[in-house]
């Protein structure tokens, strides 16, 4: 099966002094037909969906750039260009970054070994599972925000839901990666170890951990089973300036190429499925939407010390708030290897929600237009692992010299210059003649395609490249327009650039971490037509060129550190209006062993009720994105932080944080209850451009702009400008007449988009102006 990858580095270190203590890993190899499922109907369709947290703890490194070490130098002689996926690390006004900051470097984490820790989150970092049975076979596709899948982390996780089920979905199991460049790190395992510079030591205890919270999911969505039925679509992103754009240069190919690329960068793929009633076979409620489209998770730079699902957990918080009930929205990647994100404006937390919202609507309305819906798709599954060596690859004898791979190949523009990867581990060769959990560079992979209906999807092991991308859909007996490519799934063996010396001799990020040359993506390509030829009927089922047998390196947590007084209140939150930010401060435990878990609860009415407050369509407030969660060891004592700060829309009246959290070697349970605050309206709406033209009195209406907060106020409008109030009341008010504006124009001004309010107001003189967005938020005039 596959391989992990977290990638995108450009280390010219010399490989020899990387290769570190070789170590196997859990997991054990998949069987190779799918397992019907008890409880299954044949002939219907039965789905599933669930998510949960990846609980990781704070301190543990990020994954995906190579980030300064703790002692605040680089690897080598690189650049900090060249060390960070091609993006300068800088702050929101683009100053370069090129150190790590002075407190970093003090900062101990058991679980970072040359990497920076991390200081807690953002946003959540997420698991999403989606279930579809058809009664005989059984497709499992789950969402992880890491920057890249490993094979082990497939088979352990197939392993484990069997152990708590009895229940085998190895063979349907298609596990994707969302590429967001700050995920855990340190856990690569010991058969990928060049990620290492990118992802810091592997450590099992943090393996283990993210195995088991995705089991938990996974079993969750089998259990959670109804009669269903699946539609999907396709359509092209709209925006005037595209959310995506190419990082690679086009030299290679012609221009009408260039076109078919840019459609396929654009292309938005959209899998809908819904509970249905089975007596009748209407619609009961949604349960899951697969949103499908390519864009690195990049948004947050080098710079960035905190958690997040970057852009791409942006668009399915988007997605998920457009629903009235719990929905579980899935990001699925695209061609994304050689795709950036584009989400103008400043700052980089207010990008992320920018693009999940232009993003967002649009998958909305793609998702509302499908018509056409199937009750009982019939599903299929098929999956080959292949070697990965230069005779499977088709090199001629000299043509590629490099026995087991190479790294950092044309960097700096010297043509086929690669530091060779050294031998795999003689003891790992030993036990069934290949070296699946000791080596440099990946030795072999997996691919997975899976048919639903008439809806094909091939799962690529790595980052796919959009001409690479586009061969494969072309390749597809189903159509171009019936085959959606999942990126990033299964496994990761670096970059899939198209067999294409040309395009492989461009060097680039994507040129040196791909480890077996130009024709890795001719490989590819070749497995992934057999495998679609196989869920066509067109031909059996490829057989694997391998099998692996994975060994566990053990897994010894970390114990934890006492805590003076868990539960104490440090800073007790103030009351706020919206825009502003309020903090709680306390001593919890160890984040060895404790994430607090806080809610934001609100008072119902006067009485004593507090009452959980629910976003996104109807989940609980109690995972970071509307605040933020941040750990500091102070003085020794555990010292969390909770930054909220509420957005336009949010909730008024009295609230109060509730934590859960453990503390101690025996993790201990402590909870602790903040004192009450108020959040209240803002009175911040500016009314300016008051004028009277004859009868008619009009003013511009707008926020305060906001360049410095978390939340974003307009997706359409710069944060460092005034964005148009687009509904609520205006009222004009002169010589004790009122007169109430309907709905806004809205216009540009001076290159700005302005809400113009306007009424017919007779009179002579400029009125008082006073004005309310839909949310109560207000201003007047003057």
């Amino acid at each position: 099966m596959r391989r992990s990858s977290w990638l995108h580095l450009v280390v010219a270190a010399t490989v020899a002094g990387l290769v570190l203590a070789a170590s196997p890993l859990p997991g054990s190899a998949a069987a190779a037909s799918t397992t019907v499922v008890d409880g299954s109907t044949s002939g219907r369709l039965l789905a599933g969906a669930a998510e949960g947290p990846l609980r990781v703890p704070v301190g543990a490194p990020l994954g995906g750039y190579l980030r300064p070490p703790a002692g605040g130098e680089f690897f080598g002689s690189q650049t900090h260009e060249h060390l960070t996926d091609v993006i300068v690390g800088s702050d929101d006004a683009g100053v370069p970054l090129v150190a790590a900051p002075d407190e970093t470097r003090t900062v101990h984490s058991p679980y970072a070994t040359f990497s920076p820790p991390s200081r807690g989150y953002h946003d959540a970092l997420v698991t999403k599972a989606l279930v579809l049975d058809d009664g005989e076979d059984v497709l499992t596709i789950v969402k992880n925000d890491l920057i890249g899948m490993v094979d082990e982390l497939t088979v352990a996780v197939a392993d484990q839901v069997e152990a708590r089920t009895g229940v085998d979905v190895s063979d349907g199991l298609l596990m994707t990666a969302t590429h967001t460049h700050d995920g855990p790190g340190a856990v690569a395992n010991d058969s990928v170890r060049y990620f290492w510079l990118a992802m810091d030591a592997y450590q099992p205890e943090l393996f283990d951990r993210l195995v088991g919270d995705i089991v938990d999911v996974v079993v969750e969505a089998l259990e959670a089973r109804v009669p269903a039925r699946f539609g999907w679509t396709t359509g092209q992103e709209s925006n005037v300036r595209s959310l995506n754009s190419f990082r690679r240069s086009r030299s290679p190919w012609t221009p009408e190429r260039v076109e078919q690329q840019d459609a396929l960068r654009r292309r938005i793929g959209v899998l809908r499925v819904d509970e249905v009633d089975p007596a009748t076979g209407e619609a009961v409620r949604p349960l899951g939407v697969v949103l499908n489209y390519a864009a690195h998770g990049i948004v947050l730079g080098v710079e960035n010390f905190h958690f997040s699902g970057d852009a791409l957990g942006g668009a399915e918080r988007a997605l998920e708030a457009s629903f009235d009930t719990p929905v579980v929205a899935m990001y699925v990647q695209s061609t994304a290897g050689d795709v950036s994100p584009r989400a103008d404006g400043a700052p980089r937390l207010q990008r992320i929600e920018r693009f999940g919202q232009l993003l967002g609507r649009q998958v909305r309305a793609l998702y509302d237009g499908i018509g056409s819906f199937d009750r009982a798709p019939d599903i299929e599954v098929v999956s080959q692992r292949i070697a990965l060596n230069r005779r499977t690859l088709g090199y001629a004898d000299g043509e590629y010299p490099y026995e087991w791979g190479a790294v950092q190949c044309n960097n700096e523009g010297l043509e086929e210059q690669c530091l060779p990867a050294p031998p795999p581990g003689q003891h790992d060769l030993a036990d069934n003649g290949h070296a699946e959990n000791d080596s440099f560079v990946p030795l072999d992979t997996r691919l997975t395609a899976a048919r639903i209906g008439d809806l094909a999807i091939v799962g690529q092991p790595g980052e796919p490249l959009t001409e690479y991308g586009l061969r494969v859909l072309e390749a597809s007996p189903f159509g171009y327009d019936n085959t959606l490519l999942f990126g990033f799934a299964q496994d990761h063996v670096g970059y899939l650039l198209p067999d294409s010396k040309e395009d492989w001799l461009l060097g680039g990020t994507e040129g040196t971490t791909t480890f077996w040359g130009w024709k890795l993506g001719g490989r590819l390509l070749r497995a992934n037509v057999e495998l679609m030829a196989a869920l066509a009927g067109d031909a059996p089922a490829p057989e694997d060129e391998l099998e692996v047998l994975y060994t566990s390196r053990p897994s010894v947590p970390v114990v934890a550190t006492p805590s003076g007084r868990p539960g104490r209140v440090l800073l007790e939150p103030t009351d706020i209006a919206r825009f502003d930010t309020t903090v709680l401060r306390f001593e919890g435990g160890d984040p060895v062993a404790d994430l607090p878990t806080v809610r934001l609860e609100r008072r119902a009415g006067r009485s004593d009720v507090w009452q959980p407050v629910r976003v996104r369509g109807g989940r609980v407030l109690d995972l970071p994105f509307e605040y933020a969660l941040d750990y500091e060891l102070i003085d020794g004592a555990h010292t969390w932080t909770v930054r909220y700060e509420p957005a336009k829309d949010a909730r008024t009246g009295v609230f109060r944080f509730v934590v859960d959290g453990v503390a101690g070697p025996l993790a201990t349970p402590y909870t602790l209850t903040s004192r009450p605050f108020t959040v209240a309206p803002s009175p911040s709406l500016l009314v300016t451009d008051v004028v009277r033209t004859g009868d008619r009195v009009e003013a511009a209406v707008a926020y305060t702009p906001r360049p410095a907060n978390v939340r974003l106020i307009d997706a359409e409008v710069p944060s460092d400008v005034p964005a148009p109030v687009r509904a609520g009341a205006v009222t004009f008010a002169l010589d004790g007449v009122e007169v109430v504006a309907g709905a806004p124009t809205l216009e540009v001004r001076d290159g700005r988009l302005v809400a113009v309010w306007s009424a017919v107001l007779p009179g002579e003189g400029l009125p008082t102006v006073t004005a309310a967005d839909a949310w109560g938020n207000s201003g007047a005039s003057g």
